[in-house]
């Protein structure tokens, strides 16, 4: 469901003093990231992808007001999403990191390889999955997950009753991605998940914990939702990216 800002936007966004627009280009043609808070000296730079129908700027605002002092944040639109050209795929987004963060690297006058332990996550839904391509992709071992999903195929399954994986083009494995984070080394990923999402069950992200427990801790929000934690729950999440990014 790629969802395009309205023209001007993200001049406008530029224009309010939160941060600076990261333009670069892949195979899918022109993209845009947005590159905010602590950019003279940040503890650490967090990659921050949002879910399925919505566009990463959605969350600007809100890590302004709620994100832990300290620390940069590049807001990441996948391939067709806010001003990005193309479709996406895991491949693609891959491609996205890969051009998106030396931009951003030299933005904070970083070295062209920082350390891997600067790096963190937070991804909401899709946004989860494209977030743990970025941790395969260099290497990071802490960040947060809001809502995530076991696999496309799982999901596939949930919303139809079968096993229908074999007609999944855009394959996304969060068990695999998690795997290997976990084979690296010692790391941490919070993730948080409404006991009421009516998009993705809890019991994915329960799924998740079970097949990694040293590494990934759940969170469970009560009577939470798909898309009303960062809005009723707030604080939580807010306590969970402190805690990721220490």
């Amino acid at each position: 469901m790629p969802h395009a800002y309205p023209p001007g936007t993200s001049e406008n966004w530029q224009r309010t003093g939160l941060g600076n627009l990261v333009d670069f280009k892949t195979s899918q043609g022109n993209q845009r990231a947005f590159l905010q808070g602590d950019l003279k000296s940040p503890r650490n730079l967090w990659i921050v992808c949002c879910g399925n129908g919505s566009v990463v700027l959605d969350w600007s605002n809100w890590l302004a007001m709620h994100g832990p002092s300290g620390q940069a944040w590049l807001l990441v639109d996948l391939p067709g999403y806010g001003d990005c050209e193309g479709k996406p795929s895991p491949e693609h987004i891959r491609e996205t990191f890969q051009a998106a963060l030396p931009v951003a690297f030299r933005e904070l006058g970083w070295p062209a390889s920082p350390d891997p332990q600067r790096l963190r996550f937070f991804g909401h839904s899709l946004g989860s999955a494209a977030c743990l391509i970025a941790a395969s992709e260099f290497k990071i071992q802490r960040g947060v997950l809001l809502a995530p999903f076991t696999s496309t195929m799982g999901m596939a399954k949930r919303i139809t009753g079968m096993p229908l994986g074999f007609l999944i083009t855009h394959r996304y494995d969060s068990h695999t991605r998690l795997a290997e984070l976990a084979a690296r080394g010692a790391g941490e990923v919070v993730i948080l998940h409404g006991t009421d999402d009516e998009v993705i069950p809890i019991t994915m992200s329960r799924s998740l914990v079970a097949q990694q427990p040293k590494i990934v801790k759940l969170v469970e929000i009560k009577g939470g939702h798909h898309n009303d934690i960062q809005g009723n729950h707030a604080e939580t999440l807010a306590e969970a990216l402190a805690r990721a990014g220490g």
